[in-house]
């Protein structure tokens, strides 16, 4: 990034971001997410680097600041963004940068609420705020987002929701800061919404009709049974990444692995037990999970 960017954004960092940092936040400010502390700049290479920033992307920075990712992820990727910033001056500046980058009709910076802001049409997510209003975020996330939506937190998991990945590294410029150079990145990406019960459907050489398929969905777990009449037949190693859905279950005395596409209210895929293989259909039977 080019020097007029970065003198500015580290004229206004030494400003108000350490003492900030060092007096945390008033507790009655109940959406300002953080202080203003800019990433350095290694660390967003990092973070668009796990999040696999493409062209097609839109990238949404909420707690936004100087709008550094969000315009780095359009100049060098040819992505779109958006960033959600609640201090007016720091809006500004990141429109101010992004003109100056070239990015500007790529790009848009929103003055407001990161809690009332509208994600949808995000396909990446990046967060730096402080752990308190990460966790409160994780509902909004799991809810408004789509399946398959990429998510990178900074030094601050989603808790209670585990990682796909992490990553480790130390940065110096970060220990006059924080206090610490040690800094740590989650990466997530949106589950399907699965819970709820389902029409299970195999094909007759292994099940000669529908069965009842029950999934139960939270942020750290997710796990489900299949009801065929005579009792609960619990699935084994059940998991959904994005679209994606697996997992096994012990059917009259064979092992099946499932695999799948979730897509809104259907599953479909294919399954296999032993030399058998065959198609599976799952159908929600109220409306689709949300």
């Amino acid at each position: 990034m080019n020097s007029f960017f970065r003198g500015v954004a580290a004229a206004l960092a030494l400003c108000a971001a350490a003492p900030a940092l060092a007096q945390d936040l008033d507790d009655s400010k109940d959406n300002v997410a953080g202080p203003y502390v800019p990433t350095p700049w290694v660390i967003v290479e990092q973070m668009l680097k796990l999040a696999d920033i493409r062209g097609e992307d839109v990238v949404y920075d909420l707690g936004s600041g100087d709008g550094r990712l969000v315009i780095t992820a359009a100049k060098r990727f040819g992505a779109r963004g958006v960033g959600v910033e609640l201090q007016t001056e720091l809006v500004e500046m990141a429109r101010i940068g992004a003109k100056h980058e070239g990015v500007a009709d790529r790009v848009k910076f929103v003055q407001g609420d990161l809690f009332q802001a509208d994600i949808r049409p995000a396909s990446v997510v990046m967060l730096y705020l402080l752990p308190r209003f990460v966790t409160r975020l994780v509902p909004k996330l799991r809810a408004e987002l789509r399946p398959g939506t990429r998510i990178v937190s900074h030094d601050y998991p989603l808790a209670p929701w585990p990682p796909d990945k992490e990553f480790s590294m130390d940065v110096a410029e970060k220990e006059m800061i924080s206090g610490t150079s040690w800094t740590r990145l989650y990466y997530y990406v949106v589950p399907a919404r699965v819970q709820g019960a389902w029409e299970l459907t195999l094909p007759r050489a292994f099940a000669g009709a529908p069965l009842t398929l029950q999934i139960t969905q939270e942020p750290d777990a997710v796990g489900g049974f299949v009801h065929d009449g005579g009792g609960e037949l619990y699935l084994r190693d059940l998991a959904v990444r994005g679209e994606q859905i697996r997992f096994g279950l012990l059917y009259k005395g064979r092992l099946i692995a499932f695999e799948g596409t979730v897509a809104g209210d259907a599953m479909t895929g294919e399954l296999r037990a032993r030399d058998q293989r065959g198609h599976w259909t799952a159908r929600y039977r109220a409306s689709p999970p949300r």
